[in-house]
Order: structure tokens, then C-alpha cells, then sequence
């Protein structure tokens, strides 16, 4: 029996070294708190991941720009000090700058987006872009569906911009998008508009529900959306190499996991906005939603500004006009 026993234990050691052998650690990092919306989600990642496959696969998420800011992370990609990041997704663009084509004004939707077939479709396109970096995208979440903030200008047509100063975020396209509509673009860090807007300094933001209602306030108590006209995303990029390492069942868990939280997330965040605009709109703001007659005026307007991006990457403007068609979301 003694014998036996001593088996049973050498097994059990021998059991629980080989488990400790094919485990599998992912660190990931995330600039902003862990207070922060996307810190959480990710969070959410390393639980489920973790309880998928028993505890093999644990997840060490470094919030807060412990470790590397989303830029520097992405460049860390593939030495092994970092397995995944969840940048904006105009981060992307600095592996390649195709990437930039679902950053451009009207490129995605939120109903566009809810479309599996377009989704999966996106994310497969802008990964073949990175893939070749050894990178991979596997989803993306939605950030906010982005709209114009006013003091005390009630904006309810394309005209009324015209000659108004807007803190806006954004390379060249987005900027020059602006200038088309009669905008003079201004740049600043966030934490600086809500006093600008307030002063006068500038006219009105170019931002989230999330930022309206929880940074800008009733100080800016008008708001003009127009319905896709800037539809941000956080892009969910691992090192592909690293990823394919893994044991199969680790690399299916890891994947399913993204799968699930991309399903609900964005309808989550969809919730959420509404929520925040409810909120404003009950303490008094106004809300004025621009209609379908009006977006297709202001695209024809903007066109011009997409023309720089065109012709640098037609291709990638072609790939994502022939996803539009065969999915059924033109």
C-alpha cells in the first residue's frame, strides 16, 4: 500500500508538471485605467479565457500604461514582452497605413457592423494588412459613433457649421473632411476643451456620448450627429506567431473568447451611448439627428477630402466597396 501511495503521488507530481508545461500566459496591456470601459472588457477576456480551459491559459493584463502605452505595445508585438493590445484602431495604421480605410469618414456603420458576415469580413481584411508584420487582428470592439458638441449654436444642417472652430481628434483626411464642411479644425488635448469650449475659445467638439456627458456637461448643450460619419473602434491585435504556437485547444479558447465578447460588445456600447444621451437630453440639452437626405448632402461634400486616400490605396477603398456588396450592406 505504501508503494502504491508513493506511486499515486509520483503521478500526480508528474500530472501536474506536465500541466505546468503546456500552460500558457498572456500578457496584454491597456493604456487607460482599469476603471475604463475596454480595461474592463479585457478583464472580462482573462476570466473567461481562464475558466474555458481550467486555469491553463492565465491572462496578465498591465492597465493604466504600466507596461507600454497602446503604441508602444503594438511595437512589442512579436519580442515576447507583450501578446496582445487593444489600440484605437488609427494605431494600426502605423503598421500599415491601409488600415486607415475603415477610419475614413462613413467607411463603417453600426448597422454595417452588426452584420456578421461584414464584420468578420473587415477584421479578415485590415489582419492581412498587419499579417505580413507577423501581427494578427482578431475582432473589433466599438468605441463611439462620434458628433458635433455646441455651446450655444443649435446645429441642425451641414450650413450651420459654416466658420465655427471644432476641437477635433484625427490625421489629415479627418481634418481636411472638416475644412470641407466649413470647419476650422482645432487640435487639443481632452483635458483642455471642456474649459476652451466653456471660454469660448472654440465653438464646439467633435466627440463621444461618453465625452459629452461626462467631461463637456451642459456646457455644451447642443448636439448634431450624423449617423456614421465617424464610427471609432478599438482593433484586438495579437503577435501571430506566438498565437499560432500555442497548443490547439489554448488558441481556440483564446479566439472563441474574442468571438463572444466582439458579438455583444457592440450592442452593449450602442446601449450605453443611448443611455449617456438620454441622460443629457433629460438635464436639458438638445439632440438633433441629421436625416438621410442630409448625410447623403454632406457626402458628396466630403468627397473630396477621401480623394488623397483613394488614390494613395485604391485597392484597399476597392476591398472594402466589394465586402459592402457581398454582404449586403451598401
Amino acid at each position: 500500500m505504501f508503494k502504491r501511495a508513493l506511486s499515486l503521488a509520483a503521478l500526480t507530481a508528474c500530472v501536474s508538471l506536465a500541466t505546468a508545461s503546456h500552460a500558457t500566459e498572456i500578457v496584454m496591456t491597456s493604456e487607460v485605467a482599469t476603471t475604463h470601459w475596454k480595461t474592463q472588457y479585457m478583464q472580462t477576456f482573462a476570466d473567461r479565457v481562464a475558466e474555458r480551459t481550467n486555469g491553463a491559459v492565465k491572462a496578465k493584463l498591465f492597465a493604466g500604461g504600466q507596461l507600454y502605452n497602446d503604441q508602444d505595445a503594438i511595437a512589442a508585438l512579436g519580442t515576447g514582452a507583450v501578446h496582445m493590445v487593444w489600440p484605437v484602431t488609427v494605431r494600426v495604421e502605423s503598421i500599415d497605413p491601409r488600415a486607415g480605410v475603415v477610419n475614413l469618414p462613413f467607411a463603417i456603420s453600426d448597422k454595417q457592423m452588426e452584420n456578421a458576415c461584414f464584420k468578420s469580413g473587415v477584421t479578415k481584411l485590415i489582419s492581412s494588412y498587419v499579417e505580413p508584420r507577423n501581427l494578427q487582428v482578431l475582432d473589433f470592439l466599438r468605441t463611439a459613433d462620434l458628433f458635433f458638441i455646441f455651446r450655444d449654436k443649435n446645429v441642425k444642417t451641414q450650413e450651420d457649421l459654416n466658420g465655427t472652430k471644432i476641437r477635433v481628434t484625427g490625421g489629415r483626411v479627418f481634418q481636411d473632411m472638416m475644412r470641407n464642411l466649413g470647419v476650422s479644425p482645432v487640435s487639443m488635448a481632452a483635458s483642455e476643451m471642456s474649459t476652451a469650449l466653456a471660454q469660448g475659445a472654440i465653438d464646439g467638439i467633435f466627440t463621444s456620448p461618453a465625452g459629452w456627458a461626462e467631461m463637456i456637461g451642459m456646457t455644451g448643450k447642443y448636439a448634431w450627429h450624423v449617423p456614421g460619419l465617424s464610427v471609432s473602434t478599438y482593433a484586438v491585435v495579437v503577435d501571430k506567431g506566438w498565437l499560432e504556437g500555442l497548443p490547439e485547444d489554448h488558441r481556440k479558447a483564446i479566439v472563441e473568447t474574442i468571438a463572444e465578447i466582439g458579438e455583444h460588445q457592440w450592442k452593449e456600447a450602442i446601449a450605453a451611448d443611448e443611455k449617456l444621451i438620454k441622460k443629457m437630453v433629460d438635464a436639458g440639452a438638445t439632440f438633433n439627428l441629421a436625416d438621410d437626405a442630409s448625410i447623403k448632402r454632406l457626402q458628396a461634400s466630403i468627397a473630396g477630402s477621401l480623394k488623397g486616400f483613394s488614390d494613395r490605396y485604391p485597392e484597399a477603398v476597392d476591398q472594402l466597396a466589394k465586402l459592402r456588396n457581398e454582404c449586403g450592406v451598401n
